[in-house]
């Protein structure tokens, strides 16, 4: 059951954009002032885009995770190649489920598959929820999740939660909320603590070992494209894709297990880590400008693969829920003027870490 302070007067969904709002300005507050102008270490950083004169320059979004983290360090132009590269985009773009052989978007135009995106704050219900898991994060027991929040309308039921004042995110999948009874209930749950280096506590590598949960070792920040990132014109880390073709039961770091079930020699394990070529000249590519802004991101930081799907895909956050609105303007296909092919794509090394956080 919830625990909050009293009734909400409007109806969950005609709230759902008032209170988007209003816990977002309060989270950003949060985050503002944890950010430092040289990015030391703190949750968050100084990326927003710069304002006209005269106005107010809004808080930069939200970063999580230390500045050296492996999600959020820009992969050097000199990154250890993976000597098996050919092989692994070949199977990435042409075997079973591969699709048009690029990497498509998930959550724009009618497409159902995003990661609906809600920040927590004071004055929102404290919820038990019931976690069908073996792992079940102790903060589960008092989550508190904004009104009219919805897990995404497919068979995940995915959602990412940010309590910045709680100091962390939490993924939730199979999420489902029971209005009658005012409770929550999913059927996995990570939490990962927003001032660490976001690393699972089974990698053995963690600096917060309260960082568990069901999701192999992702985390809730780098599940999907969010689009106060992309409104600001800067992503600052790494973003986790799903592959089409079906990906290795292997795993490498920073994952501790794989959903995947392929023992062929070419498919790739979860965790490897790919990026755009640094050669590749994205502004020459006619790229709308939210797909320029993400692709920029897969030059500097990269994608890794932390999931399998129907096809090879990564997740925009799904603003149709979230925000009330589909705020995301590019097709699917609006990176597939990059296939998954050696002119466009490097593989890196497996378990390769860019810095030592």
């Amino acid at each position: 059951m919830g625990r909050g302070s009293g009734p909400r007067w409007l109806p969950r969904h005609r709230s759902r954009t008032v209170r988007f709002l209003t816990t977002w300005a309060a989270c950003c507050l949060v985050a503002a002032a944890c950010t430092t102008a040289d990015r030391s270490g703190d949750a968050g950083s100084e990326s927003a885009a710069p304002s006209s004169e005269g106005e107010t320059a809004a808080p930069p979004p939200l970063r999580a995770f230390t500045a050296d983290s492996w999600w959020n360090t820009p992969v050097p132009r000199d990154a250890p190649i993976h000597p098996e590269e050919r092989d692994l985009l070949q199977y990435l773009s042409t075997g079973r489920e591969s699709g048009d052989g690029c990497l498509r978007l998930a959550g724009t135009e009618d497409n159902k598959w995003g990661q609906p995106v809600y920040w927590a704050t004071d004055g929102d219900t404290e919820y038990d929820v019931r976690v069908d898991a073996p792992i079940v994060p102790p903060e589960m027991a008092s989550l508190r999740i904004p009104e009219g929040a919805e897990a995404a309308d497919n068979n995940d039921g995915s959602m990412s939660i940010f309590d910045v004042e709680r100091g962390y995110t939490v993924a939730l999948t199979e999420a489902e909320y029971d209005s009658a009874a005012d409770s929550w209930s999913a059927g996995g749950a990570t939490v990962t603590y927003l001032d660490s280096n976001g690393l699972h506590a089974r990698t053995g590598h963690a600096s917060d070992d309260r960082n568990l949960g069901t999701h192999r070792g992702n985390n809730a920040a780098v599940m999907m494209a969010r689009i106060d990132e992309v409104e600001a014109g800067r992503i600052e880390h790494v973003l986790k894709i799903a592959s089409g073709p079906e990906a290795s039961k292997r795993f490498v770091f920073p994952m501790v297990a794989s959903d995947g079930d392929s023992r062929a020699a070419d498919a790739p394990p979860q965790g490897l880590r790919l990026r755009i070529k640094p050669s590749v000249e994205l502004d020459e590519l006619e790229l709308d400008r939210q797909t320029l802004v993400i692709a920029r991101a897969m030059q500097e930081y990269g994608v890794y693969i932390g999931d399998s799907g129907s096809v090879t895909t990564l997740k925009l956050e799904d603003t149709r829920i979230s925000r009330g609105e589909q705020l995301w303007n590019m097709a699917p296909t609006a990176l597939c003027g990059l296939p998954l092919t050696p002119e466009f794509w490097d593989v890196l090394a497996e378990g390769y870490r860019p810095s030592p956080g």
